[in-house]
């Protein structure tokens, strides 16, 4: 079962073929237990198609997106003409990422004692979407925190303390990154030196995280950081900044334009 009962138009969904006939494929959505999906011949890709097998076969895996859902009638049809091959990789990463959280947490709670390790790994599954959005990152934030942060979604404790031991040798840490988007000027006549010596006091400053700075078209830049530990990665960025701001005379500016955070995993 998914945190959503029933599929919605326009949404992607991971599919597994079933059946291929000569006026379409029947699928079954895995994020849907199972629920029973079609995919129109004209749907499984662009251009003419002589044979559908040239496209798909029963057991593929694939990604469609959603262009009929009737909840009442329980009829999904489904397009894979209108999926990108970016959109299709990134769905199918999502996918993988649910089942191998699904898989901790259900490992949890048979640990735990629980009577129906299934469902309560899906509720915890379903929490952690809610407080976290990308639960993955929950359970990586476990290996630098402990169970807290699962505590603090709605985790059980009991479970939260199983999944810290199942994690911590399960997960690898990823690579936290921080994007600093700065502005900056310089109106002083060696304005292009001053620029350079801001922008250098800031990369000194990088309190042990790997840094890289490159223009966004001037006059912004990308302050790049790096590291393991995200508490690193958040003590860098404001020594950088700080760093910037003492270097910023009367004839320059300095504005931090954005930030962005994301995680490479290894």
């Amino acid at each position: 079962m998914s945190s959503s009962p029933f599929p919605k138009r326009n949404d992607l969904v991971v599919a597994t073929v079933k059946s291929v006939e000569e006026h379409g494929v029947t699928v079954s959505l895995d994020e849907y237990d199972g629920l029973e999906a079609y995919i129109p011949r004209s749907h499984v890709a662009s251009g003419r198609i002589k044979d559908i097998r040239d496209f798909v076969k029963e057991g593929d895996k694939v990604v469609g997106r959603v262009i009929r859902a009737d909840k009442k009638l329980g009829q999904v049809d489904l397009s894979l003409r209108y999926v990108s091959e970016t959109e299709r990789r990134e769905k199918l990463e999502e996918w993988k990422e649910r089942n191998r959280v699904l898989s901790m947490l259900r490992l949890a709670a048979q640990r735990a004692g629980y009577q129906d390790a299934d469902s309560v790994a899906r509720e915890a599954y379903e929490k952690l979407q809610a407080y976290y959005k990308n639960p993955l990152d929950a359970l990586e934030d476990v290996i630098y925190e402990g169970p807290e942060p699962l505590i603090k979604a709605g985790v059980d404790e009991k479970l939260a303390e199983e999944l810290k031991a199942i994690v911590e040798g399960q997960l690898k840490p990823p690579i936290y990154v921080k994007d600093l988007v700065v502005k900056v000027v310089s109106y002083a006549s060696d304005g292009v030196e001053r620029v350079r010596r801001i922008l250098s006091r800031g990369l000194e400053a990088s309190s042990g995280a790997d840094v890289d700075i490159y223009a966004a078209g001037a006059p912004r830049y990308v302050i790049s950081i790096r590291s393991k530990d995200p508490k690193v990665v958040k003590r860098a960025a404001s020594s950088i900044i700080r760093a910037m701001e003492r270097e910023v005379g009367a004839s320059d500016h300095l504005e931090l334009v954005e930030e962005r955070e994301r995680r490479k995993r290894t």
